[in-house]
């Protein structure tokens, strides 16, 4: 019986295989010079997706290359599915080309003479997870992709791309009822969710996620919210969507390369409007912090999307991410307990709190009156001495 043998990592990217792969990403095309000549970090051309990768896609290129590092698939015949990095970019290409066919087919376009199945249909996630930036969730996929937490939804065979994103991102229709509380969301006057009245009421600590279908995902167990920083990413979506016309389906977005519009825009908005708004100033600096000390992508605190984002969606329903933004804001209003004194008083955060100060009051006044008690037996004490020294002065000039 032939022994499974482990096959090396993938090679290491060169540039031009950077340039072509943000070309069929985003449509970024390289320019002459560094077409023309050996790729330098000093190209100043805006389009140039070289300059782009040595500067504002650096967190990118740091997640992409993790992910290719995890690729180690157990061959027991021929070769892998994926031996350089253009194998790779056959695979986005294909699953860009065919978003409404099902992975089966996808797979038999894209490996037409068939090797190692489980082996295709990792090569098939690991595409997903690099041009939508999200945990595909096959149940072969190696353990260095999964997130605590995130999408564990498998893409199954039967199952086309649009459909298996509908799965991982559900989109609820927002009820009339929940609607002036959405709009409340993004009113400047009334910020109802901002990461720090959720830091100040229930010292909630931010972590960066490189899935963002784990966007606004908060771990109560750990008092963790779970941010998508990546915004170099996410315009650049926005930019590919924008070219789709009105309030595209998730199926066009998927034939350019993007992400559902909706959920790109709702993942923005409630980055740079609710939780952190960049008009004030002490939520600029918390991120700015992040930006800091957790490795948040600096194009947050880039604000500037006029040219990709209309006049009507500067408002919008939040569709897909109203329950997590609920989750938050009951979180700032009722924070759940932490302590164990917290734990065994009510949860319900103003009965809690009037019981913590009852609780309080009375161990206050049970100190106060051990004190009083102490004070009290000392001066008896004191007095108790006192007359037992005076009547001894007394008997001896008595006996005098």
């Amino acid at each position: 019986m032939m022994e499974p043998q482990w096959s090396p990592a993938l090679p290491p990217i060169a540039k031009d295989q950077v340039r072509n792969l943000f070309t069929v990403l985003w449509h970024l095309a390289p320019c002459s010079e560094c077409l023309d000549t050996a790729v330098s970090g000093k190209c100043k051309t805006p389009e140039c997706s070289t300059r782009m990768h040595q500067s504002r896609f650096s967190l990118y290129m740091s997640y992409y290359k993790r992910l290719c590092a995890s690729y180690e698939p157990l061959v027991m015949t021929g070769h892998p599915a994926l031996r350089t990095h253009d194998d790779i970019r056959r695979v986005v290409e294909h699953l860009k080309a065919h978003p409404d066919k099902t992975k089966a087919e996808i797979q038999k376009l894209v490996f037409p003479k068939p090797n190692d199945p489980a082996d295709e249909s990792n090569a098939l996630n690991l595409g997903v997870s690099i041009a939508m930036m999200l945990n595909c969730g096959s149940q072969e996929y190696s353990s260095i992709l999964l997130e605590d937490g995130c999408n564990r939804i498998v893409w199954r065979q039967g199952t086309t791309l649009t459909h298996y994103l509908q799965l991982v991102l559900p989109r609820r229709e927002a009820l009339s009822p929940r609607r002036q509380l959405q709009q409340a969301f993004l009113d400047p006057s009334c910020p109802l969710v901002t990461a720090k009245e959720l830091k100040r009421r229930a010292g909630t600590r931010f972590r960066g996620t490189d899935d963002i279908t784990n966007h606004l995902r908060y771990d109560a167990i750990n008092n963790v919210l779970f941010v998508f920083h990546h915004a170099t990413i996410l315009k650049e979506h926005l930019r590919l969507s924008s070219r789709c016309g009105s309030n595209p389906s998730e199926l066009t977005c998927l034939k350019v390369g993007a992400l559902p519009r909706q959920y790109a825009l709702e993942v923005l908005h409630s980055s740079q409007k609710i939780l952190f708004p960049l008009w004030d100033s002490e939520s600029v600096t918390l991120l700015q912090s992040l930006v800091d000390g957790a490795g948040f992508d600096s194009e947050i605190l880039n604000g500037n999307d006029n040219d990709f984002i209309g006049d009507d969606e500067e408002k919008i329903d939040f569709e897909y991410l109203w329950p997590r933004l609920s989750e938050i804001y009951q979180e700032i209003q009722n924070p759940r307990p932490r302590g164990w004194l917290e734990n065994w008083l009510e949860r319900r955060s103003g009965a809690r709190y009037v019981m913590l100060a009852t609780v309080a009051g009375v161990a206050f006044a049970v100190l106060l009156g051990m004190a009083s008690l102490a004070v009290s037996s000392y001066q008896s004490y004191l007095a108790y001495e006192d007359f037992h020294n005076n009547n001894n002065k007394r008997r001896g000039w008595g006996n005098a």
